[in-house]
């Protein structure tokens, strides 16, 4: 089986929801999702060689590695980046790096509405970006936005559909103040990492791969962060 047909593994520890998923030419293999906390660093690894048990798989049968680069919180992205680039590196895989958000909007790109994706960034803050269907893909538009939830919710001038890390003991509230907000089910609000994987396999059986030298966390601070459009 050549390298573009192995399976690639993707890792999230972007935030206290945690994810790795087995991703090949058929699918999703298989996928784990918990609420890790701040223990990222003493389970990710015994995580990952419990996703390869499922499968039947050892760390030389797969053919690249993918993780989430964040937003995030420093030590969730940190842990991500250190092990996915341990990886790549011990195996000689190529690392394929994407955004958080970018993760979170993309099983949403069909619903008709513009996305906007969310993610916790701690002390009642929630960072949050807007994605809209251009060009036959899903693109973001404009910067990431580090707000509270009240300001979150100025955001949504138009009918959207906000996907992610939501206080669902607020949301009836948050709602009736922000009648412009589609939110899909509980259960389709969460982050999966199968859909890191689905991103960065488009790019992997494209040749496409990023430095593993240069590939760093992006961190948001403050009200905004300007960064370039990932279309």
């Amino acid at each position: 089986m050549s390298g573009a047909e192995r399976p690639l593994l993707a890792i999230d520890t972007s935030t206290g929801m945690a994810g790795l998923a087995l991703y090949g030419a058929a699918g999703t293999l298989a996928e784990l999702t918990w609420a890790a906390g701040r223990a990222q660093t003493g389970v990710v690894l015994r995580e990952i060689d419990r996703l390869c048990q499922l499968c039947a798989l050892q760390p030389h049968d797969l053919g690249a590695v993918a993780v989430a680069i964040g937003p995030g919180s420093f030590n969730g992205l940190r842990v991500g980046l250190s092990t996915a680039k341990g990886l790549a590196f011990a195996l000689g895989l190529p690392l394929l790096g994407v955004p958080t958000l970018d993760a979170t909007a993309y099983p949403h790109g069909s619903a008709g509405y513009p996305v906007r994706a969310v993610l916790l960034a701690g002390r009642a803050r929630y960072v949050s970006a807007l994605y809209r269907w251009q060009n036959d893909a899903l693109r973001r538009l404009g910067d990431y936005q580090n707000t509270t939830l009240a300001e979150l919710g100025r955001l949504i001038v138009e009918p959207t559909l906000v996907c992610g890390e939501l206080p669902h003991g607020q949301l009836a509230e948050w709602r009736e103040q922000v009648p412009l907000a589609r939110l899909p089910a509980p259960s389709l609000q969460l982050r999966r990492a199968s859909c890191l994987a689905e991103t960065a396999w488009a790019r992997h059986r494209r040749g496409e791969a990023d430095d593993p030298v240069d590939l760093e966390p992006i961190y948001v601070h403050g009200s905004a962060r300007t960064t370039p459009d990932t279309g």
